[in-house]
């Protein structure tokens, strides 16, 4: 949007994937009362004498990172075409249309050019089991900034964002341990309200504190009206077996 007449150009961009920074270190107090309440099982995200690897992050926090305005630097002045000059503006990211299945990637990886060095990012990352994504949706966004508006997007139905539910559920979690070089990949995986850890050939029921204390790599989230029918579907399905 630029910032001298408020002239707005919007972008889309086709995505499999969300990829999400975590935010920046915000203490060990949130990290120290999930291991205290989770004797059981050993919080993955230790300290490695770094700041950056201190502290947690939430995935919400992330995704109001992600749809945060930014404004972008007097070197990145953009063609308004209102204007016909080049002017400073506002960027911002929103999720236009929701998929049947959210999945998100933690960037744990970080390559700095200027250092020379690569290494990976421990902190904690916090995901609840719920998750509403009705707060990044364009026309959230849009609906905050200007009210109730109706404001249509070219190239789509004007009903397109109500096709999908925003309501998602937590149903897969990929976690990475090991270091940039070396690691090993392990999923946690709802079946039917319960949680199995898939670790190469070895499948092990765990319960919930064990997949909230793990170190997110890659979270997916289906829509909850689809979840809860897969699950009764399922449930009919072993009623018939039995039977």
């Amino acid at each position: 949007m630029c910032m001298a007449c408020g002239f707005t150009s919007t972008t889309y961009d086709p995505c499999l994937d969300i990829s999400l920074d975590l935010e920046p270190n915000q203490g060990v107090s949130g990290k120290s009362s999930l291991a205290k309440s989770n004797n059981s099982c050993n919080v993955e995200a230790d300290c490695m004498g770094s700041s950056q690897n201190c502290g947690i992050s939430t995935l919400k926090g992330c995704l109001e990172r992600f749809t945060r305005a930014e404004k972008l630097g007097s070197d990145q002045k953009f063609f308004c075409q209102k204007c016909q000059v080049r002017q400073e503006s506002l960027k911002q990211m929103s999720i236009r249309k929701l998929p049947l299945v959210s999945c998100f990637h933690i960037k744990r990886f970080e390559h700095s050019s200027i250092r020379r060095m690569s290494r990976k990012v421990d902190r904690y990352l916090q995901f609840p089991f719920s998750l509403d994504m009705a707060p990044y949706l364009s026309s959230s966004i849009l609906r905050s900034r200007f009210g109730n508006r109706i404001f249509p997007f070219d190239g789509d139905e004007q009903d397109a964002c109500n096709e999908v539910s925003s309501e998602f559920e937590l149903f897969a979690v990929v976690t990475h341990t090991g270091k940039l070089d070396a690691g090993h990949y392990v999923t946690y995986l709802r079946l039917s309200n319960h949680w199995y850890k898939c670790d190469d050939a070895w499948i092990t029921r765990v319960n919930e504190s064990i997949v909230l204390a793990a170190q997110g790599y890659m979270m997916f989230y289906v829509q909850k009206m689809l979840y809860y029918k897969a699950s009764e579907k399922q449930a009919a399905s072993w009623c018939d077996v039995r039977k």
